[in-house]
């Protein structure tokens, strides 16, 4: 970034060499910090930080004197909505208490209608800050994280539907029927018999979804389709399933409560707001989207962050 008189003053045709800019900021660690032995030190010498040392290249740079000065009712500027009244850093410089804002301070597009900025020496987003969740304690149903709750219903559900389907194959097919003879009395007797009736069919599916198999098999073309399309649905499976419960048992898994700012306005447990008289606040008071318009009457002034961008 390149800074000159110019850039500066640019209405300025007699030079500042006689004049000390006023430069309002904001305390703000690591940017603008009280020393600890600053009653020691008079004027600028009593601060220190980033934004301290770069408004002391620039003075260097362009050749002016300056003075910094903490503004006065701590904020960074916004604006109100109805008396239109400017506060904080930008209301100093939009009222002409001071020349320059050397902080933290964020661009947004009301700012910049009244002031005008240089370029960022920092770019940063809105976070949400929340205390680190704590490890999530595996329980009795663990073993079922792997796949989602959606996906076990629909397994369950398709067991019970191949089973129905094979009883209901093996009994329109012949070659499942086989004549078994035993004694009555005194005379033998035959019967038919199935051997694939609703107990047997579901046990046959559990035995193929589990890998182990079962002591009967279908004998009929149709029953060996049903049984084959299982095997093929159950191989897909439980190579997914052990994919993914390899990645479980390896990852430390952590629960977090809040994934973004929908979540933030879904709950009232967790307490939560913006430094006032910030960019944030004033994002989630004209924020079009409904999450962000909800979040506005929660901001309240016990629970105020302290991040650097504002």
């Amino acid at each position: 970034m390149v800074v000159t008189k110019l850039d500066i003053f640019p209405n300025d045709t007699n030079g500042m060499e006689n004049k000390t800019v006023i430069v309002t900021t904001i305390l703000e660690a690591p940017y603008v910090m009280l020393k600890k032995n600053a009653e020691l030190f008079l004027d600028n010498d009593r601060y220190e930080g980033y934004c301290v040392d770069l408004a002391a290249e620039i003075a260097k740079h362009c050749g002016i004197r300056y003075q910094l000065r903490i503004v006065g009712d701590g904020k960074y500027g916004a604006r109100d909505a109805e008396t239109k009244i400017w506060n904080g850093m930008v209301g100093e410089l939009v009222y002409g208490k001071a020349d320059i804002a050397v902080a933290p301070l964020t661009i947004t597009l009301v700012r910049e209608e009244v002031i005008d900025f240089s370029k960022p020496f920092m770019s940063l987003g809105i976070s949400i800050m929340i205390k680190k969740p704590q490890k999530s304690k595996p329980g009795v149903f663990s073993f079922l994280d792997p796949l989602a709750y959606e996906i076990w219903m629909c397994i369950v559900f398709a067991y019970i539907g191949v089973s129905v389907v094979l009883f209901l194959v093996s009994r329109f097919s012949p070659y499942e029927w086989h004549m078994e003879e035993y004694e009555d009395g005194q005379l033998p007797t035959s019967e038919s018999s199935n051997e694939f009736g609703i107990f047997n069919s579901l046990w046959f599916s559990l035995g193929a979804f589990m890998q182990q198999g079962c002591d009967i098999s279908p004998r009929s073309l149709s029953g060996r389709i049903v049984g084959g399309v299982w095997w093929f649905f159950t191989l897909i499976i439980i190579s997914s399933y052990t994919a993914n419960l390899a990645a479980f048992l390896t990852v430390e898994r952590m629960v977090s409560p809040i994934e973004g700012a929908e979540d933030l306005a879904k709950q009232t447990e967790i307490a939560y707001g913006t430094l006032d008289s910030g960019s944030t606040k004033e994002f989630f008071r004209v924020g079009h989207t409904p999450h962000h318009t909800t979040t506005t009457p929660h901001h309240t002034p016990p629970h105020h962050t302290t991040t650097p961008h504002h």
